[in-house]
């Protein structure tokens, strides 16, 4: 174990006297696949579990995490491709080195392709976080500049063709990741969803012909006047997100529809950004969406928190549950609304946008929003 964590520093901090010692090393393909590609493939590997089943991403100004199995399943097939990869691109460093002047031998190449691996599995551990998941990237750039380096100094081309011989191989290597990871993708998630919570949204730039959507009427403020989202007929719902909301425009919408006939379930998700100001719309049309968020019937319980951090809120009110929420250190917050348990509409946003500016963007969808989700469903 130690001697692993070794090589890893020593790869990481002197790549070139490193892959010197390498040279001289005995090693089968066999144990270093057991004792150093599959504990390092490990780090990736767990580090998809922990983002996406238990950390989850951020969608809509809500955070959505998938099932702990599919993941789990997911990470499983990851792990066996980075190893079979490891194993098929040491087989195609062996068949090129010939080619330009370089021994044949499949130990040596192994061991290439399984050391140089080594940048990309350590900074797959920063995927667990994802405002750190850009610097993976360079781990896996760092990756390609250990495998430029150490391919010509374990497969012995002649001088003259070593840097060629560094660059193709290193082609090949990024050509063989871009196969492994589709395949991954598709094998993993053939439905390409592995949040069923998270509807899987076409987007369309704001920028769209706004024949498109129906007509939007906007008053001086910016902020569409009552009964601007108009009843748009027909299978396209994209222009019940009116194009600014609280004088932000819009920069993608999309819809879903689920289920028959009569029993279907509608979401709508919008975004609008401007500036620091961001506003997330979410609309969803259910018989059922009253048990799916939690609350819903005369049972509903309402409450009032307030800290010096923000508020918590649920009330009812004209037979609607309204719910909102305020956090004073980030002004980020929410205002929803629960209408007739078959409505259901939540604004969520920050950077300058008020908590009275998300109500009101709420309190645009109305009656004449619900009559056009029953008629769809």
């Amino acid at each position: 174990m130690m001697a692993s964590l070794r090589r890893v520093a020593n790869l990481l901090i002197a790549p070139a006297a490193e892959w010197t010692v390498i040279d001289r090393e005995e090693a089968t393909p066999i144990r270093l696949a057991l004792t150093y590609v599959g504990p390092l493939a490990l780090i990736p590997t767990v580090a998809i579990i922990v983002a996406l089943a238990l950390v989850g991403v951020q969608a809509g100004g809500q955070l959505h995490r998938a099932p702990l199995l599919d993941v789990s399943i997911s990470a499983a097939l990851f792990f066996v491709l980075t190893l079979g990869a490891v194993f098929v691109f040491a087989l195609v460093v062996d068949w090129l080195s010939p080619r330009f002047g370089g021994t044949h031998n499949y130990r040596q190449a192994f061991k290439v392709s399984a050391y140089s691996i080594t940048a990309a599995m350590v900074a797959g551990m920063l995927a667990m976080a994802p405002a750190l998941q850009i610097f993976a990237l360079l781990g896996a750039t760092y990756s390609l500049y250990l495998l430029f380096l150490g391919a010509p100094r374990l497969m012995h081309p002649p001088e003259k063709s070593a840097v060629n011989f560094s660059i193709v191989t290193t082609l090949a290597a990024i050509l063989l990741a871009l196969i492994v990871g589709l395949v991954a993708m598709l094998a993993a998630a053939p439905s390409g969803n592995l949040f069923p919570g998270l509807p899987r949204l076409s987007l369309f730039d704001s920028a769209a012909p706004a024949s498109r959507n129906a007509p939007a009427s906007s008053n001086s403020a910016g902020v569409l006047s009552p009964g601007a989202p108009g009843i748009v007929l027909g299978s396209d719902l994209r222009g019940a997100a009116p194009q600014t909301l609280a004088g932000i425009n819009r920069v993608s919408v999309g819809f879903e529809r689920q289920g028959v006939a009569g029993q279907r379930t509608i979401r709508l998700e919008a975004e609008y950004r401007g500036g620091p100001k961001h506003l997330s719309l979410q609309i969803v049309y259910s018989p059922s969406i009253a048990q799916a968020i939690g609350f819903g019937g005369p049972a509903t319980s309402e409450y009032s928190r307030e800290t010096a951090d923000g508020y918590s809120r649920r009330v009812r009110i004209d037979g609607a549950i309204i719910s909102s929420e305020w956090d004073v250190a980030s002004k980020t917050g929410s205002y929803a609304r629960l209408a007739e348990d078959r409505l259901y509409v939540r604004v969520s946003g920050g950077g300058g946008v008020t908590a009275d500016e998300m109500k009101a963007a709420v309190e645009l969808f109305g009656r004449e929003t619900l009559a056009q989700f029953a008629a769809e469903s």
